[in-house]
Protein backbone atom coordinates (compact mmCIF):
# COMPACT_ATOMS: atom_id res chain seq x y z
CA UNK A 1 0.00 0.00 0.00
CA UNK A 2 2.98 2.19 0.74
CA UNK A 3 3.42 4.91 -2.05
CA UNK A 4 -0.08 4.68 -3.03
CA UNK A 5 -1.56 7.76 -1.78
CA UNK A 6 1.49 10.16 -1.50
CA UNK A 7 0.92 13.77 -1.61
CA UNK A 8 3.39 16.59 -1.37
CA UNK A 9 2.54 20.11 0.29
CA UNK A 10 4.25 23.31 -0.39
CA UNK A 11 3.98 25.86 1.72
CA UNK A 12 0.73 27.84 -0.54
CA UNK A 13 -1.00 24.55 0.66
CA UNK A 14 -0.99 22.96 -2.45
CA UNK A 15 -0.57 19.64 -3.34
CA UNK A 16 1.14 18.48 -6.46
CA UNK A 17 -2.33 17.11 -7.64
CA UNK A 18 -3.80 20.81 -7.84
CA UNK A 19 -5.80 19.92 -4.53
CA UNK A 20 -6.11 23.20 -2.44
CA UNK A 21 -7.89 23.77 1.09
CA UNK A 22 -9.15 27.50 0.99
CA UNK A 23 -9.52 29.31 3.99
CA UNK A 24 -12.74 30.83 5.23
CA UNK A 25 -13.30 34.51 6.70
CA UNK A 26 -14.21 34.65 9.86
CA UNK A 27 -14.81 37.24 12.52
CA UNK A 28 -11.56 36.97 14.67
CA UNK A 29 -14.00 36.73 18.20
CA UNK A 30 -15.50 33.58 16.53
CA UNK A 31 -12.02 32.10 15.84
CA UNK A 32 -10.66 32.20 19.27
CA UNK A 33 -14.07 31.25 20.91
CA UNK A 34 -13.87 27.97 18.52
CA UNK A 35 -9.91 27.80 19.36
CA UNK A 36 -10.16 27.73 23.05
CA UNK A 37 -13.74 25.35 23.04
CA UNK A 38 -11.70 22.97 20.63
CA UNK A 39 -8.22 23.15 22.26
CA UNK A 40 -9.75 20.70 25.23
CA UNK A 41 -12.01 18.19 23.51
CA UNK A 42 -11.59 15.26 22.08
CA UNK A 43 -14.22 12.63 20.23
CA UNK A 44 -15.40 10.16 22.28
CA UNK A 45 -15.14 6.97 20.18
CA UNK A 46 -11.50 8.06 19.01
CA UNK A 47 -9.09 5.44 21.12
CA UNK A 48 -5.96 6.50 23.26
CA UNK A 49 -3.57 5.42 20.59
CA UNK A 50 -5.38 7.11 17.55
CA UNK A 51 -3.91 10.39 19.32
CA UNK A 52 -0.42 9.29 19.34
CA UNK A 53 2.61 10.61 17.08
CA UNK A 54 5.53 8.72 16.29
CA UNK A 55 8.58 10.56 15.72
CA UNK A 56 11.43 8.30 13.26
CA UNK A 57 14.89 9.73 14.08
CA UNK A 58 17.25 7.16 12.13
CA UNK A 59 16.78 3.74 14.11
CA UNK A 60 15.58 5.45 16.87
CA UNK A 61 11.43 5.98 17.37
CA UNK A 62 9.90 7.76 19.86
CA UNK A 63 5.81 8.31 20.55
CA UNK A 64 5.74 12.38 20.91
CA UNK A 65 3.80 13.82 24.05
CA UNK A 66 1.12 16.69 22.84
CA UNK A 67 1.53 19.76 24.62
CA UNK A 68 -1.16 22.56 24.79
CA UNK A 69 -0.73 26.59 24.03
CA UNK A 70 -1.92 29.57 25.78
CA UNK A 71 -3.06 32.38 23.54
CA UNK A 72 -2.25 35.79 23.50
CA UNK A 73 -3.42 38.51 21.11
CA UNK A 74 -5.81 41.48 20.39
CA UNK A 75 -8.66 42.03 18.97
CA UNK A 76 -8.54 45.97 17.02
CA UNK A 77 -10.69 47.29 14.00
CA UNK A 78 -7.33 48.11 12.03
CA UNK A 79 -5.71 45.02 12.88
CA UNK A 80 -6.35 41.52 14.73
CA UNK A 81 -3.80 39.02 15.53
CA UNK A 82 -3.83 36.07 17.60
CA UNK A 83 -0.56 33.81 18.78
CA UNK A 84 -0.34 30.32 20.77
CA UNK A 85 2.59 30.29 22.86
CA UNK A 86 4.15 27.66 24.60
CA UNK A 87 6.43 27.66 27.48
CA UNK A 88 10.08 27.81 27.43
CA UNK A 89 12.49 28.77 24.61
CA UNK A 90 13.14 25.22 23.68
CA UNK A 91 11.70 21.80 23.44
CA UNK A 92 12.50 18.86 25.64
CA UNK A 93 12.59 16.75 22.52
CA UNK A 94 15.86 16.94 20.57
CA UNK A 95 16.98 16.07 17.54
CA UNK A 96 20.56 15.71 15.55
CA UNK A 97 19.16 14.46 11.89
CA UNK A 98 17.29 17.01 9.99
CA UNK A 99 15.14 14.65 8.25
CA UNK A 100 12.77 12.73 10.53
CA UNK A 101 9.87 11.15 9.92
CA UNK A 102 6.29 11.39 11.80
CA UNK A 103 3.42 8.73 11.64
CA UNK A 104 -0.20 8.96 13.28
CA UNK A 105 -3.59 8.03 12.51
CA UNK A 106 -6.19 10.61 11.10
CA UNK A 107 -9.44 10.95 9.28
CA UNK A 108 -8.85 10.18 5.37
CA UNK A 109 -11.47 13.09 4.75
CA UNK A 110 -9.48 15.81 6.74
CA UNK A 111 -5.52 15.34 6.94
CA UNK A 112 -4.52 16.85 3.86
CA UNK A 113 -6.02 20.30 5.55
CA UNK A 114 -5.83 19.12 9.30
CA UNK A 115 -1.76 18.36 9.62
CA UNK A 116 0.80 20.93 9.32
CA UNK A 117 4.57 20.88 10.52
CA UNK A 118 5.62 24.47 11.56
CA UNK A 119 8.84 26.40 12.80
CA UNK A 120 8.15 28.58 15.85
CA UNK A 121 9.52 32.16 16.07
CA UNK A 122 11.73 31.61 19.05
CA UNK A 123 12.25 34.37 22.03
CA UNK A 124 13.98 34.42 25.17
CA UNK A 125 11.38 32.70 27.41
CA UNK A 126 9.08 30.90 24.63
CA UNK A 127 8.12 29.47 21.48
CA UNK A 128 5.01 31.13 19.69
CA UNK A 129 3.32 30.93 16.18
CA UNK A 130 0.72 33.12 14.81
CA UNK A 131 -2.55 32.12 14.35
CA UNK A 132 -5.11 34.51 12.89
CA UNK A 133 -4.80 37.72 11.36
CA UNK A 134 -6.81 40.16 10.15
CA UNK A 135 -8.54 43.32 10.27
CA UNK A 136 -12.01 44.97 11.04
CA UNK A 137 -12.46 42.37 13.61
CA UNK A 138 -12.55 39.58 10.99
CA UNK A 139 -9.65 37.27 10.78
CA UNK A 140 -8.30 34.40 8.67
CA UNK A 141 -7.44 30.98 10.99
CA UNK A 142 -3.76 29.74 9.35
CA UNK A 143 -0.28 29.81 9.93
CA UNK A 144 2.23 32.49 8.29
CA UNK A 145 3.45 30.63 4.96
CA UNK A 146 7.03 31.24 5.31
CA UNK A 147 6.38 28.99 8.92
CA UNK A 148 5.25 26.09 6.79
CA UNK A 149 7.59 23.22 6.60
CA UNK A 150 6.60 21.58 3.01
CA UNK A 151 6.16 18.06 3.46
CA UNK A 152 5.33 14.82 1.69
CA UNK A 153 2.34 12.60 3.21
CA UNK A 154 2.29 8.90 2.78
CA UNK A 155 -0.85 6.62 3.68
CA UNK A 156 0.71 3.77 4.99
CA UNK A 157 -2.26 1.69 6.08
CA UNK A 158 -5.69 1.21 7.92
CA UNK A 159 -6.34 2.83 11.56
CA UNK A 160 -8.83 2.70 14.39
CA UNK A 161 -12.73 3.61 13.70
CA UNK A 162 -12.26 3.96 9.89
CA UNK A 163 -8.80 6.42 10.16
CA UNK A 164 -5.58 5.95 8.30
CA UNK A 165 -2.13 5.72 9.44
CA UNK A 166 -0.18 8.27 7.49
CA UNK A 167 3.39 8.97 7.32
CA UNK A 168 4.97 12.97 7.09
CA UNK A 169 8.19 13.95 6.17
CA UNK A 170 9.99 17.05 5.18
CA UNK A 171 10.77 17.65 1.88
CA UNK A 172 13.78 19.14 2.32
CA UNK A 173 16.12 18.67 5.21
CA UNK A 174 15.23 21.20 8.35
CA UNK A 175 17.70 23.67 9.43
CA UNK A 176 17.97 24.04 13.04
CA UNK A 177 15.68 25.45 15.29
CA UNK A 178 12.30 25.01 16.95
CA UNK A 179 9.42 23.03 15.58
CA UNK A 180 5.81 21.74 16.09
CA UNK A 181 3.51 19.15 14.19
CA UNK A 182 0.08 20.19 14.28
CA UNK A 183 -2.92 18.44 14.34
CA UNK A 184 -6.46 19.74 13.84
CA UNK A 185 -5.69 22.66 16.18
CA UNK A 186 -6.14 20.78 18.74
CA UNK A 187 -2.81 18.36 19.40
CA UNK A 188 0.61 20.02 18.90
CA UNK A 189 4.11 18.08 19.17
CA UNK A 190 6.90 19.80 19.69
CA UNK A 191 10.64 19.25 18.96
CA UNK A 192 13.81 21.34 18.78
CA UNK A 193 16.71 19.92 16.19
CA UNK A 194 20.37 20.81 17.00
Amino acid sequence: MSGQNQIDWNPDGQSKRGDRTEMRLLPLGLVLLLASALSGQRPSDTPANADDVTLRDGAKSVVMKSIEPTRSGRLGIPSSKQYYIFRGPRAALRLTNPTPIFEFYADPSRVMSDVQLFKFETRSDRREIRVAKGAGGFGVFKIPKDRIVPTSLEEIGAGPNSTRQYRMKPTLPLSPGEYCLAQSSISYYDFGLD
